[in-house]
């Protein structure tokens, strides 16, 4: 088997991980506050990430400027785990796994295509199948967000995880004005986001109780901490310099099927019939907007 083949096999494995992350998620915060669960996700997610800086050798040295983006990273980082957390006990895993998944690369794509014509001072007009995809886009964030009338509209669960979306955007915007290696990013990112959250250690007395807690709270920590956020993203990156970044980029398309999938099996969710309308849409948007290039 090539090292293309084995990546792209991996890759697949890494999407798996992110999508089971939203089940697994929805089961921890069912056990514990959220502040909590975030606090001890970053704590084992760098432990997890330590080895395999070590083992890649991946350079850590940071100049001021790097270090500026990496901590307004950390904040967006911080700010996204509250609400993702917070989010989820308002609605399914999946459906949510769906929304931010497929309404985030729309929401990276407009900030982008802003600030290009802002800095650059350009009269560039987009193209027509980026114009389709955004189009989709706003009709795939119907059906997600099921907007049937105002109350649904600014429901807590679409209010979260919308917020989750746009602010994951800014993060990817931050992320890429950072000149270091990607694992490093993630494995600071980490770091600083433990650091961030210590004093919440100090003054929430609940903050030892998953040490009681049972077999299945230990098993979903691991899903989200060590497999996702340190394991996934890392065969992520890795993947980007194997299998090349735009073939690489496909393959988040994946991880709103493995969260309606996982979710499922884990809480015996079943998507509803728009759920599913919705998230092909927006993957058909994403690809005219991302990938698809006109000959």
């Amino acid at each position: 088997m090539s090292k293309s083949a084995m990546f792209s096999i991996l890759l697949v494995i890494a999407m798996f991980f992110w999508g089971a992350s939203w089940p697994s998620s929805k089961v921890l915060v069912g056990y514990t506050s959220a502040d909590v669960i975030t606090f001890w996700r970053f704590v084992f997610a760098l432990f997890a990430s330590i080895p395999l800086v070590i083992a890649l050798r991946i350079p850590l040295r940071l100049d001021s400027r790097a270090f500026k983006f990496l901590l307004v990273a950390t904040f967006l980082n911080c700010l996204y785990s509250l609400m993702f957390f917070v989010g989820l006990n308002y609605g399914s895993a999946g459906k949510g796994g769906v929304l931010v998944t497929t309404i985030t690369p729309v929401f990276v794509y407009l900030l982008t295509f802003g600030l290009y014509k802002i800095q650059k001072n350009t009269s560039r007009a987009m193209r027509g199948n980026e114009i389709l995809g955004l189009f989709l886009g706003v009709i795939a964030g119907i059906c997600l967000l099921e907007l049937g009338n105002l109350q649904t509209l600014f429901s807590k669960f679409n209010i979260f995880f919308v917020l989750c979306a746009l602010d994951w955007a800014v993060l990817t915007l931050v992320c890429q004005r950072l000149r270091i290696h990607p694992i490093a990013i993630n494995f600071y990112i980490t770091l600083f986001s433990v650091v961030l959250f210590s004093p919440v250690f100090l003054i929430q007395p609940a903050m030892l109780e998953i040490f009681s807690f049972d077999l299945r709270f230990w098993l979903m920590l691991l899903v989200v901490a060590v497999l996702s956020t340190a394991i996934g993203t890392s065969i992520y990156y890795m993947g980007i310099a194997q299998v090349g970044a735009q073939k690489a980029s496909s393959y988040p398309l994946l991880v709103p099927v493995f969260a309606l999938i996982t979710s499922y099996f884990i809480l015996g969710e079943i998507p509803s019939i728009l759920t599913l309308i919705g998230g092909s849409i927006a993957i058909f948007a994403i690809y005219l907007i991302n990938l698809y290039k006109v000959k």
